[in-house]
């Protein structure tokens, strides 16, 4: 019997972290399970100033020989109308040249790749799969990126809104989403819940990873690492995240920061010296995905800056499910997602409104315990509670259903 074909359209570098740490772990099991009900011809948007390494490249002939195709288009930087219009016209043109194949399956990864991927599916009479489906454009403008007004979110809220109109199956992180989909939207497609997952192998505590860290570092066996792994700025926390940790530091000294991110180290400097906080309180260290779990074993306490928002109920945050599985608990704001619930309900972590000095400080006491808690029992606690929430072997039946949802209509 011939096996279903899907083309997977990702508006992406293959070895994109994004891609690596949370969508590629369901296809990777397609391709090592010899009883995989599908193949997939993947379509990804390759960046020319990222070359493969030889491992990557081995990884892929691997990858190849357990069935998968793959054709690589290039990326053209840039955010203008033009830009994107080229990036579009080449995927519709490959997916029509697939579509004559015989595949009308394609499945695609957040709001970006998803509304290109709707415009090519409605013109070409394919069926869609929508996979971590978030409202990209009131992201946008809940972070003052664009405003309410503006032509670019005008057209992206609208595509955002048929493709899930259109899709066949659509998966998000949330309940929220479902609601708007089904309540609001009238929707007909079907829905999934999948949250963002982690890689849970990846992330299982290693003590001799932490001491080399730490020690790498010069991080004294005493001293509390709070750590924040992410980006400055747009959808982020800017200074506020320096301020935020300067008020911590006024109530315990022994609170060192671990910012693990990809801005050159003079930005984050300049911005920690507006906040008043001392350079030797602070640690910036730059990672890929290959080595980010070193960092999360020696910490411990963990930060999401993001801002709060009417939009931000929808987003599932992958670094959510990366902290508990390292066995952190993490400091949120309320609204984002379900993981200021989870935290509140689950023990393992402290909810803010927002960012500013009243509400940090009033969480200090909630911090504190965290802090001073048998270390191997809050690790075990939060890896526990993450491996139900965000675990690759609680996840994955869930995106098989969707898969399968997707393939049988």
């Amino acid at each position: 019997m011939n096996k279903p074909s899907v083309a997977i359209y990702l508006y992406n570098r293959l070895f994109d972290p994004l891609i690596q740490s949370n969508f590629w772990l369901y296809i990777k099991d397609y391709l090592t399970d010899p009883s995989s009900p599908v193949r997939f011809h993947l379509i990804t948007y390759e960046d020319p100033s990222f070359p493969l390494t030889t491992e990557q490249q081995a990884l892929v002939e691997d990858w190849k020989s357990r069935g998968l195709e793959w054709t690589a288009l290039t990326w053209h930087p840039g955010m203008s109308l033009k830009q994107k219009a080229t990036d579009l016209f080449n995927g519709l043109k490959l997916l029509g040249k697939l579509r004559l194949k015989g595949i009308r399956h394609v499945m695609t990864l957040g709001s970006v790749a998803g509304t290109f991927a709707y415009v090519c599916a409605s013109l070409l009479r394919m069926r869609l799969f929508l996979y971590q489906y978030e409202p990209h454009s009131e992201y946008s403008v809940d972070n003052g990126m664009w405003a309410r007004d503006s032509l670019q979110y005008k057209i992206s809220h609208l595509l955002e809104r048929r493709a899930a109109r259109f899709a066949t199956v659509v998966a998000s992180g949330t309940k929220f989403m479902q609601e708007r989909l089904q309540q609001v939207w009238k929707s007909n497609a079907s829905f999934v819940k999948i949250p963002t997952v982690a890689n849970d192998q990846k992330f299982i505590f290693d003590q001799g990873l932490r001491d080399a860290v730490r020690n790498e570092m010069g991080i004294a066996p005493d001293t509390f690492l709070l750590f924040y792994p992410g980006k400055f700025g747009g959808l982020y926390y800017q200074k506020e995240t320096a301020l935020m940790f300067r008020w911590l530091h006024e109530f315990e000294p022994r609170l060192h920061f671990l910012i693990v991110t990809p801005h050159a180290d003079d930005v984050v400097i300049d911005l920690f010296d507006q906040a008043g906080v001392s350079r030797s309180a602070y640690t910036i260290r730059h990672s890929d995905y290959a080595d980010i779990h070193r960092y999360y074993f020696a910490a411990d306490f963990a930060v999401i800056a993001v801002p709060p928002g009417p939009s931000k109920k929808f987003v599932s945050n992958i670094k959510v499910g990366e902290y508990l599985l390292a066995g952190l608990p993490y400091l949120i704001t309320r609204g984002v997602s379900e993981d200021y619930l989870f935290a509140e309900e689950n023990d393992v972590g402290v909810v803010v409104d927002d960012f500013n000095e009243s509400e940090i400080k009033a969480a200090w006491p909630k911090i504190r315990k965290f802090l001073m808690l048998d270390p191997s029992e809050r690790r075990s606690h939060c890896r526990e509670k993450g491996l139900g929430y965000r675990g690759f072997r609680t996840l994955n039946p869930r995106f098989r259903q969707a898969v399968s949802i997707l393939v049988s209509k």
